[in-house]
């Protein structure tokens, strides 16, 4: 064979050949550690969903008289179905991140399976080719130029051929290792997939056998008639006070701000008709210390200003749909708005939202505002009331209250704890929005988890 097409032939191979080390494993490791973290999340979540399982669990068990307890077993039971839907939840999103590994993994695979074939058989061709057309030493191909110049071509060529052939050997190893490593790492997912899948059935089945117990439950509640008009009664008043409380603090809150309006201007009058005379004083040093006293407008030292209600409604407003949650981790169990209760089979206007929570967890100011209130509601605990504008927030059952009325709270400043097992409706949250007079559905402000 001509001489110039062979070293043509290993120009083509020598620098048509990528180092393969440089191609694989960034890309595949980031999207791995995505997903691996994305996993850990998921099972953190579950893991925290299923310990407050086990409290509600344990409060089930518990009580002495006999409406209260199946009545508080109820309770607990549509907690800790709430709960569970969330667990079931987690554990969807954990498989579909590891589904995706599994798919991403079995590409990376298939990518390494080709390019290593790709590589052998380049491989192969060289060392073929050197045996069915033989190869002159390096010696005599050096010696047998006919220019200085050829023989610095041929002995580059030479060079650069050798160093590939070496490179490729070590190539072909490193990808060989690095396919079984990627192989294990399919091996995994899909074991931790079936893992997956068994957990999901087996609380699938548990949720299952709590709806039955809570059907037992209902039907056991229907049976007390009598109590369950008391019951039933005293929630639709509950909800009646609130509603009612609620609006009477506005109202007050609009009255006491209208009066110390008033307050201000009768003030800011004879502020000025003052700064007025003293400026018609003669002795100029009298005059000048009177000026000053009366130079400064009068302020209000607690209510909030107009204009800063107003930037408070106007944030309030814009952050709908991403305003954070009261508190850090949570399940809503009682939805907003109108629903039928699965006890009484009747139509219950719920104000707010329940979550259920950790006992005592940190509740945060969802937005700045100014606090207007902090009372005890019957059926809703000790209350905290925020003002952002027009709107206003709510955060009912709380154990403990570290804000007092007519302060000032940042967004995201602790205002207190949820409930806990002492607590009217155990371990959670009420939360609720309002718009004036109007009741806004919670979900709709704060942001999906």
């Amino acid at each position: 064979m001509n001489r110039s097409v062979l070293y043509s032939i290993l120009f083509l191979i020598i620098f048509g050949a990528a180092s393969v080390s440089e191609l694989y494993g960034q890309n595949y490791q980031n999207i791995r550690k995505e997903l691996e973290a994305q996993q850990k999340k998921a099972r953190s979540d579950i893991e925290s969903l299923r310990d407050q399982i086990t409290s509600f669990e344990e409060q089930v068990s518990e009580a002495a008289d006999e409406y209260t307890r199946n009545y508080e077993e109820f309770r607990n039971l549509e907690r800790e179905i709430a709960l569970r839907n969330a667990v079931i939840s987690s554990m969807e999103e954990e498989r579909a991140s590891i589904l995706e590994e599994l798919d991403v993994t079995q590409n990376e695979i298939d990518d390494l399976k080709a390019d290593l074939e790709t590589i052998i058989e380049n491989y192969k061709s060289a060392l073929t080719h050197l045996y069915k057309h033989g190869r002159l030493p390096d010696e005599v191909m050096l010696l047998s130029s006919s220019s200085l110049n050829q023989m610095l071509v041929r002995s580059y060529y030479l060079d650069r051929f050798e160093t590939y052939r070496q490179n490729q050997a070590r190539q072909i190893e490193e990808m060989q290792a690095e396919l079984e490593t990627r192989e294990s790492e399919l091996e995994d997912a899909r074991r931790r997939n079936q893992q997956n899948i068994a957990e999901t059935n087996r609380e699938r089945e548990v949720l299952e056998d709590r709806k039955a117990s809570q059907e037992q439950k209902v039907a056991q509640l229907r049976r007390d008639r009598e109590r369950l008009e008391q019951r039933l009664n005293a929630t639709r008043s509950e909800a009646a006070t609130l509603e009612s409380t609620l609006t009477e603090l506005i109202d007050e809150e609009q009255r006491i701000r209208e009066a110390e309006q008033e307050r201000l201007e009768r003030l800011e009058q004879e502020r000025r008709r003052r700064l007025a005379s003293a400026e018609n004083i003669r002795n100029r040093r009298e005059r000048e210390a009177q000026v000053a006293r009366f130079s400064r407008p009068v302020e209000s030292s607690e209510l909030p200003s107009d204009s800063r209600l107003s930037d408070l409604e106007t944030s309030f407003e814009n952050l709908k749909g991403d305003l954070p949650w009261p508190v850090n981790s949570g399940v809503i169990s009682a939805k907003f708005g109108n629903r039928i209760n699965p006890v009484y089979g009747t139509r219950i206007d719920n104000p707010g939202i329940e979550i259920v929570t950790e006992p005592r967890s940190e509740v945060h100011a969802v937005h700045e505002g100014y606090v207007f209130a902090v009372q005890p509601i019957p059926g809703f605990g000790n209350c905290v009331f925020v003002k952002h504008g027009r709107y206003i927030t709510v955060y009912g059952n709380m154990s403990d209250i570290s804000v007092s009325r007519n302060s000032f709270v940042d967004k995201g400043e602790v205002i207190g704890r949820s409930g806990d097992e002492n607590s009217l409706n155990g371990n959670s949250l009420f939360f609720m929005i309002r718009e004036q007079n109007t009741n806004l559905d919670p979900e709709v402000w704060i942001s999906s988890r």
